[in-house]
């Protein structure tokens, strides 16, 4: 199928990325990592969806006479995805979260890249053994100030308050930073922060930035009130801008406002649970019909009177 009939939404997985949504479920799958807590912070994907999340719904523009005028060919677009919260504690939207994060994190990381020619990296900073209760602000606070006399011009910071065992099968409490950013952190080796104590490893370039943020999310700290993820320095959203990925809400061809529709037939041109965005043969696609409250609450059928229906049901009962 052509580009011009389909674009995949940004946030699916490709198939050489499948192996962190693998390590995702591996992890979850009979372990404490529903239960494990500490301080309020808890892994992601651990409350209730709403009834909503994941429902598939169908969009577009069914102006084909329109579509026609322009030149566009008798065409209906199209447009099918799942409904998401975008929560990162939602079990059923927590995967969309992180496929949205990395994909927008990997966009600010190949800004900086492209405009300073320089190449990202990635360092793990853990927590020294006397530090591991200090409340989580004063241990962010440590975090930035050992990346910044470490060279660290810039960074996207994200917090993961737990390991997992792989012997016992079980997460628990050693608080640990990741950062994916610029600087001279090339010459560090696996070696204790002489003034903090803290464990610094460097993991070296990013072959795949989208993909080593998707990684690091499905297993990142989450509580309320606090970010995921944070960017500092050069990489701060006061020093470097990034226009947003506009989402396409009018139709390509003729401008006209998204509405939902659905496909009246027994051969959809694409199946109604699968993601898809593009032009389609726009026989069988029609609008859903939407009522006010106030035609929904109006009767829509004249019924007979209580009275009236006695004497009906003792009529049928003589008949019988």
């Amino acid at each position: 199928m052509s580009k011009t009939n389909q674009s995949i939404l940004k946030y699916l997985l490709p198939a050489s990325e499948q192996s962190n949504s693998d390590f995702y479920e591996e992890c979850k799958f009979l372990t404490n990592w529903d239960a494990v807590e500490h301080d309020g912070w808890k892994l992601p994907g651990t409350s209730d969806s709403h009834d909503w999340c994941g429902v598939w719904k169908t969009i577009g523009c069914v102006n084909s006479e329109k579509h026609k005028q322009l030149g566009f060919g008798d065409v209906s677009f199209v447009k099918q995805f799942q409904r998401s919260c975008y929560r990162a504690a939602c079990k059923e939207c927590d995967k969309k979260w992180m496929g949205r994060q990395s994909n927008r994190s990997t966009r600010r990381i190949e800004k900086y890249a492209k405009n300073t020619g320089k190449k990202p990296f990635h360092v793990v900073l853990s927590v020294s053994d006397w530090d591991v209760n200090l409340p989580f602000p004063e241990l962010k606070k440590k975090a930035r100030k050992i990346l910044s006399e470490l060279g660290v011009v810039g960074c996207g910071l994200i917090f993961h308050p737990f390991r997992f065992h792989k012997k016992i099968r079980c997460w628990h409490y050693s608080p640990h930073f990741h950062a994916v950013g610029f600087g001279r952190v090339d010459k560090i080796a696996e070696v204790f922060y002489k003034n903090n104590r803290w464990f610094i490893k460097d993991l070296g370039i990013r072959k795949s930035v989208f993909n080593t943020f998707y990684y690091l999310l499905t297993h990142c700290g989450i509580k309320k009130h606090f970010h995921a993820l944070s960017w500092l320095g050069d990489l701060s959203y006061r020093k470097l801008k990034v226009e947003h990925e506009p989402q396409i809400r009018k139709c390509p061809a003729c401008g006209e406002e998204f509405v939902e529709i659905y496909y009246d037939g027994f051969d959809p041109p694409t199946p109604p649970d699968q993601y898809f965005e593009g032009f389609v043969d726009s026989d069988g696609w029609y609008i859903v019909n939407t009522m006010s409250e106030e035609e929904y609450l109006q009767p829509k059928y004249e019924f007979a009177s209580t009275r009236d229906l006695d004497y009906l049901l003792k009529g049928l009962t003589f008949t019988n």
